[in-house]
């Protein structure tokens, strides 16, 4: 079997039939369609069986988990029980263009990459943008464009083999549920004997879930971040030429979390692994005025900044169509 698409199941009554519509629907037959319920509270599966019932010669597995155990438990359930060659992560919330899956494999197969990315779409109802990302098709360098932030280390925006986590023992860690894919695909790459990519938006990555995981700035979320940039740093300590990325990717994350969290948990966060000076090479413009007052601690300052950045934003999405106003 060449392909084992997983989609974790928690919360998407909204979202799980055009998902899921998205990816049986696809033109490649030689694949198999494991959704992980991950003790869902709503309708989404009940949902999913209707949608699955149009399907009927599709190979579908669904598993349950007894309890609520997070997304990355719930991916390595799929990843444990896959078969194929290659694993496509795809988020319930999100959806994929209708040929993905067949591009992703012909361009496998076409240069034998171990992994296979592909731009995608942010996406806020009826409005869109299309993101792209550095890429090399080197495989440390691309390690390092990860790690560093300049390009998304989101498992769903590339296609892996999945010798990669059986011969790495890398899966998603149970309980890591922010940070999850930054502490697994930078790993993973590493690895990779050949990387490629589909230089088209075939993933549509949803902006409208307020019940994503990314919104969430909870003490236990910033504390999985954490232990995601305490891996990484153990990791690639001892990596030739990682040392800039590693140090970019800290203040990166570090600044983006300190801009969105609770005034009550700047001390916290101020603890995350970050080197000096300040490494402001893949940071926004009001990334980098955040870094100079969090590296000061002037936390009054970076609060009251750090909302103003909010407002400004979400004024800027509102401009834009993709948010309405109150």
């Amino acid at each position: 079997m060449k392909l084992s698409v997983i989609v974790p199941v928690y919360g998407v009554e909204k979202y799980i039939a055009r998902c899921a519509k998205s990816i049986l629907g696809q033109t490649n037959a030689d694949m198999e369609f494991i959704f992980v319920d991950d003790a869902s509270p709503d309708r989404s599966i009940e949902i999913l069986e209707e949608v699955l019932s149009h399907y009927p010669t599709q190979q579908v597995t669904i598993l349950h988990h007894d309890t609520n155990q997070g997304l990355a438990a719930a991916r390595r359930t799929g990843l444990e029980a896959a078969q194929g060659e290659y694993i496509v992560s795809v988020d319930s919330d999100d959806y994929i263009e209708p040929n993905t899956l067949e591009l992703l494999v012909g361009k496998a197969e076409e240069t034998d990459a171990d992994i296979v990315g592909m731009d995608c779409w942010f996406e806020w109802n009826n409005k869109r943008s299309v993101y792209r990302g550095a890429f090399s098709s080197d495989a440390q360098t691309y390690s390092r464009m990860l790690l560093s932030g300049s390009a998304m280390p989101n498992v769903w925006r590339h296609m892996i083999r999945r010798r990669l986590y059986t011969q790495t023992g890398f899966y998603p860690v149970p309980g890591l549920n922010n940070g999850e894919d930054y502490v697994v695909l930078p790993r993973l790459c590493w690895y990779a004997n050949r990387v490629a990519k589909v230089d088209r938006p075939l993933y549509h990555y949803t902006q409208t879930n307020e019940g994503s995981i990314v919104r969430d700035v909870s003490e236990s979320n910033i504390r999985q971040l954490m232990q995601a940039m305490e891996v990484l740093t153990a990791f690639f300590a001892d990596k030739p030429d990682c040392a800039e990325a590693l140090h970019a990717g800290q203040w990166l994350k570090k600044t983006d979390l300190m801009m969105r969290v609770r005034k009550a948990y700047y001390p916290l966060v101020d603890t995350m692994p970050s080197s000096l000076p300040v490494n402001t090479g893949t940071m926004t413009r009001m990334q980098r005025v955040a870094a100079f007052l969090m590296v000061r601690r002037w936390w009054n300052l970076l609060y009251i900044y750090s909302r103003w950045c909010q407002v400004m934003i979400e004024l800027w999405h509102i401009s834009k169509g993709r948010r309405k106003r109150c």
